[in-house]
């Protein structure tokens, strides 16, 4: 009799029981009701988020309400009449308990909906007799038979996640379509389709990679198209046709993220930390590049000329070559060089208990990964320019 109906009844009435765990702790679920009509729906319950008991009722679709997160299912219980007094004493009903919510210190939303069924049996007798606590133990019942399936549907942050740079290569890639221009002499004019919220969504991310997140640009190339292909896709209302044989073509950046997961797996990081590493570019900020050695050096023009003097082997009356010598040597027991102190302080933020599952070494280590796959800019990065 209690059955999840996916093919939802007219004026039917339904519990909607959700999960509160994962995995599901059984008896434990959230309780709501759905009354579906035609052409909509409402969803009546309570919540508590700290402050209280609150009224949650709002309007649903039945198929919102089948894509609720952390949905068990519905359960059909009675089916009421479609005349309007009948849906104004549901819907009165429904939302008498609203104003003393917090009177009753047992009050849970499993013993609202319930105390909402029984005024609901004795004003309009929908329920056909149906005793209350046979209900709830039916219900009950049957979310415990079914939650787990309900917390598999739940997506897992350990899979089915993309990285930053990911979703930039794909909207770099598949760049939305300007919209037509209005007729003439038009007003409140909608193009079909209507993409303007999309193309605003698809700027702001690019916004937000160009302003916060730069050092994204410098991946690997993350498309095969150039930037003037992607420029002109974006400025004209058909799509760009992509060769065949480069629609499904791994890209340099591609190749470098499974360079990067594959070579990191002996270090026991999580899909999150290593997505969080691949966001961040932890220890892509070189502490000295080329350029800047090349002014570092052209600045102590004096000191390299004395260090020519010196000679390989020179040593320095104060003893500075020896003290030189000395620090250059600490880097062997594995300590972490003082320019990878900030890529490291990050790193503790990014792994959990970092301190206890990788050593110097191992962070050293993992920072050359980083560096030999993000850092190589194989295939030249991608310029911001569509």
């Amino acid at each position: 009799m209690w059955v999840l109906d996916l093919k939802m009844d007219p004026n039917a009435l339904y519990i909607a029981l959700f999960i509160r765990d994962d995995p599901p702790k059984p008896n434990d679920y959230h309780w709501a009701l759905y009354h579906h009509r035609i052409d909509s729906g409402t969803e009546y319950h309570i919540t508590n988020e700290g402050n209280g008991w609150m009224a949650g009722h709002g309007p649903e679709s039945g198929t919102g309400i089948l894509k609720a997160f952390l949905l068990v299912g519905l359960i059909l219980f009675a089916t009421m009449k479609s005349t309007t007094s009948a849906q104004e004493t549901l819907e009165r009903v429904f939302r008498s308990y609203d104003g003393n919510l917090n009177d009753n210190e047992y009050r849970t939303c499993r013993t609202w909906l319930l105390d909402v069924l029984r005024d609901l049996q004795e004003e309009m007798g929908m329920l056909n007799g149906v005793d209350i606590e046979s209900l709830e133990k039916e219900a009950m019942d049957w979310g415990n038979q079914y939650g787990f399936e309900a917390s598999q549907n739940i997506v897992d942050p350990q899979s089915a996640t993309l990285t930053n740079i990911e979703v930039l290569a794909y909207l770099t890639a598949n760049p939305p379509r300007r919209p037509p221009n209005p007729p003439p002499n038009s007003r409140n004019w909608v193009p079909s389709p209507d993409l303007r919220d999309h193309n605003t969504v698809v700027k702001e991310i690019h916004n937000y990679v160009t302003r916060l997140s730069p050092h994204l640009l410098k991946y690997p190339k993350y498309t095969h198209l150039s930037p003037a292909q992607i420029q002109a896709q974006s400025q004209s209302t058909t799509t760009t046709a992509i060769p065949p044989s480069q629609i499904n073509a791994p890209t340099p950046l591609d190749h470098a993220l499974r360079e990067l997961v594959t070579r990191l797996q002996p270090y026991g990081l999580t899909k999150g930390e290593v997505l969080m590493i691949v966001n961040l570019g932890v220890g892509l900020h070189a502490p000295a590049t080329e350029g800047e050695e090349g002014e570092e050096m052209g600045e102590g023009g004096e000191e390299d000329e004395n260090a020519e003097h010196h000679g390989n082997g020179g040593e320095e009356t104060n003893g500075m070559m020896e003290v030189d010598g000395a620090e250059d040597g600490q880097g062997g027991d594995g300590e972490i060089p003082e320019e990878d102190y900030g890529a490291l302080a990050l790193l503790d933020t990014v792994i959990e208990e970092r301190e206890e599952r990788l050593s110097n070494e191992d962070v050293t280590n993992v920072l050359a990964i980083i560096r030999e796959t993000l850092g190589s800019r194989k295939g030249e990065g991608m310029d911001e320019e569509g």
